[in-house]
């Protein structure tokens, strides 16, 4: 580590204090020293990269949203990922075509939903030929329709975030602190000081904090309450029969799941909305009966052929905020800002959520 100290037995000081290590902390780094080379910047995190939901993201990019504002992070988004893939040479985004099985009624409500303005088709005879060979048994109602759009994107969050900080450690003075749990944040001397769980210590310029679901533990849990957020337990179980070449992701638009093929692992995720509420990171998590039993009921009505495949999956859990809008806002002044409320969407929204926080620090104008 680079201690930026003054000789005097004081904190190392930073320009920039980023805290969380995942999606939306490594671009938030990666941002602020492409803007600012001569920036220097310590990234935080109390355990390692890419901890919580990051490491365990699908990273199903469907640039979509409920609302205006959220149309406009996501439309944002896509348009970042594109420069990142130009100026990084991958970011590490593939391609999936998507099909959608939604209420007939609710069809309009779905294009309404496109970032992009784009519109949703009827799947062609080709395309149904194609998901009937894909998905065993596909069934659905008499008021329901399958529908296409333009393919969208499935990345690698993970593999994205830590090509992000190597690209931001590979500069002079920039360190990572890991280990260092902030438990508070306060203004001493004009500095904005990070204090640790352990009493360590640092002090910078001006700080973004990007906890993910640690945010109801930490210095800005007061303020993300006042803003609504809560965390919940998000399930993705694992349909363990390899995906054939070719084959789409399926929404579940009406049950708000899906199933991804996960070329990686060989198999399928299948991403289902878990009931629990205030499932906190630190707490034991696992997929549990009832997780089991929805799964299981959305799939003896969709793709029965799939459920013999239903074995394992993976359990975090993620800060939820109304609406499923993100919030990037201050803290007590205008050098600290939290970007906070992936939804369940993290990954696909950090690229603006990220761009929003360096912005508000910086006074530039926000998406």
């Amino acid at each position: 580590m680079s201690e930026r100290t003054t000789g005097t037995g004081e904190a190392p000081h930073y320009d920039l204090a980023v805290v969380g290590a995942g999606a939306v902390g490594a671009l938030a780094a990666y941002y602020a020293v492409r803007r600012d080379p001569n920036r220097h910047v310590a990234v935080i995190t109390h355990a390692g990269r890419g901890t919580g939901a990051t490491r365990l993201s699908a990273g199903f990019d469907t640039p979509t949203g409920h609302n205006p504002a959220q149309r406009a992070l996501a439309a944002r988004s896509t348009a970042l990922f594109d420069e990142l893939a130009a100026g990084l040479g991958d970011a590490g985004r593939a391609p999936v075509d998507v099909r959608w099985l939604v209420a007939r009624e609710n069809t309009a409500a779905l294009d309404a939903t496109m970032a992009d303005g784009g519109r949703t088709r009827p799947v062609t005879g080709e395309q149904r030929a194609l998901l009937d060979r894909t998905f065993p048994g596909l069934a659905h109602d008499d008021d329901q329709v399958l529908l296409a759009t333009a393919p969208m994107t499935v990345g690698q969050p993970l593999w994205l975030t830590d090509r992000l900080l190597d690209e931001v450690l590979g500069r002079p003075d920039n360190t990572l602190l890991e280990g260092f749990r902030v438990t508070e944040v306060r203004r001493t001397g004009g500095r904005v000081e990070l204090v640790a769980a352990d009493g360590g210590r640092i002090t910078a310029a001006k700080a973004v904090l990007a906890p993910g679901p640690w945010v109801l533990d930490g210095p800005v849990a007061s303020a993300a309450r006042e803003r609504g957020a809560r965390v919940k337990k998000v399930v993705a179980f694992h349909i363990m029969t390899p995906p054939p070449p070719g084959a789409p992701a399926l929404v579940l638009e009406d049950a708000d799941a899906f199933l991804l093929p996960h070329r990686p692992g060989g198999h399928w995720i299948f991403s289902i909305t878990s009931p629990d509420w205030d499932r906190g990171p630190d707490e034991p998590l696992a997929i549990d009966a009832r997780d089991r039993e929805l799964a299981r009921a959305l799939l003896a009505r969709h793709v029965p052929g799939f459920l013999p495949h239903l074995l394992g999956g993976r359990v975090f859990s993620d800060c939820f905020t109304p609406g499923h809008l993100p919030v990037v806002d201050t803290v007590g002044g205008d050098d600290v800002v939290m970007a906070i409320g992936g939804s369940g969407s993290g990954y696909r929204l950090a690229p603006a959520m990220a761009e929003d926080a360096l912005n508000l620090l910086d006074g530039r104008p926000r998406t």
